[in-house]
């Protein structure tokens, strides 16, 4: 009982994170090299760079600072994104998260109408469309449950 628990606080916990505010403008650059992302997001202040590789720290910016889930649970999330990158190479080795690029209402992305370029590897993302789903998916396994 107490494992489910565990499992249900953190699946609502990465939810919520999507859900509000730190995330609203989920718009992220993927087309870009890992010097090019690295240089928007120290140059310009609107972008966070994220290194979803085993050496970067991307996961666990994600798990930790954006969910505020314990540490000790980055290692299985990693290894869960790393399995879905060998199954899906269009997910995201490293990317950009916009902070505040997107405007007041989300004109970057959310207001395309074609929704299937969101998730397809190229240009702008959406994280909730490809990284987040992995990190959900996970969840279940890496919390205990």
């Amino acid at each position: 009982m107490k494992h489910r628990f565990a499992v249900f606080i953190g699946v609502a916990v990465v939810a919520l994170t999507v859900t509000s505010s730190a995330l609203a403008f989920d718009c992220m650059r993927v087309s870009s090299s890992a010097q090019g992302l690295q240089q928007s997001a120290s140059n310009s202040g609107k972008w966070i760079y994220f290194d979803m590789t085993d050496s970067g720290t991307g996961v666990a910016q994600i798990i930790v600072g954006f969910a505020g889930l314990p540490a000790s649970t980055v290692p299985c999330f990693q290894a869960a994104y790393d399995a879905a990158v060998a199954a899906n190479p269009a997910l995201p080795l490293y990317f950009a998260l916009g902070n505040g690029v997107a405007g007041p209402n989300g004109v970057l992305a959310h207001n395309n109408p074609n929704e299937n370029v969101l998730s397809n590897g190229t240009g702008i993302d959406h994280l909730d469309a490809t990284v987040l789903p992995v990190l959900e998916a996970a969840a279940p396994t890496c919390l205990g449950g």
